[in-house]
């Protein structure tokens, strides 16, 4: 019985971990184009741009991906897959809602990827029309832009640009898969890495 029970975990553990290691599958030069045009990438290229200066920075939660993400490029914190920073894709045990009592409690505990310092932008992207913030400094700053309705469009981080692809075809938009586009300095694509949920 022990010994079925350790096999048993033993698999869970060895699932979990191809589960969640899933590899990014880099697209063909020949099919490049016609998967840059099915997210409008001339559109995310327009946003990219602009030079973003003028927001308002604010302090905010960071809670990083869980293991269902593949490795994001700076960091990303998940709970930035919407603008308000409130989408939770992590375990919802972890979650902590706002106004909740934490007195007595470990800040740690209370947000497990601590504070940071954003910057709302004032102005909207262009074609895009959706909202921006900056996230970081220098080389190492994020900057996040959103789709209309909130969600997020696409974030770049130095050289790599990251699409989000949604269903928005249910009432609730849902996360379909991500494209890595490793971009020149004027953000043409050089290389698409695909990843599916």
């Amino acid at each position: 019985m022990k010994r079925s029970l350790i096999l048993f975990v033993i698999f869970l553990f060895t699932f979990n971990t191809f589960a969640s290691e899933k590899e990014l599958k880099t697209i063909p030069k020949s099919k490049t184009a016609k998967v840059l045009k099915s997210v409008a990438y001339a559109t995310i290229r327009s946003t990219l741009l602009v030079s973003y200066v003028e927001g308002e920075e604010k302090e905010s939660n960071y809670t990083p991906c869980s293991e269902n993400f593949p490795s994001m490029p700076g960091d990303f914190p998940c709970n930035y897959l919407d603008y308000e920073g409130t989408t939770l894709e992590v375990a919802p045990s972890s979650a902590v809602n706002e106004g909740e009592a934490t007195e007595g409690s470990d800040p740690e505990d209370v947000y497990p990827g601590g504070k940071v310092t954003i910057k709302q932008i004032k102005q909207k992207s262009p074609n895009l029309n959706g909202k921006v913030v900056l996230l970081g400094e220098g080389e190492d700053q994020l900057k996040i832009f959103y789709q209309p309705k909130g969600q997020i469009s696409h974030y770049i981080f130095r050289k790599t640009l990251v699409i989000f692809k949604w269903d928005v075809s249910r009432s609730e938009p849902s996360l379909t898969g991500l494209l890595f586009v490793n971009v020149t300095r004027d953000f043409f694509p050089e290389e698409v890495r695909e990843y599916s949920f």
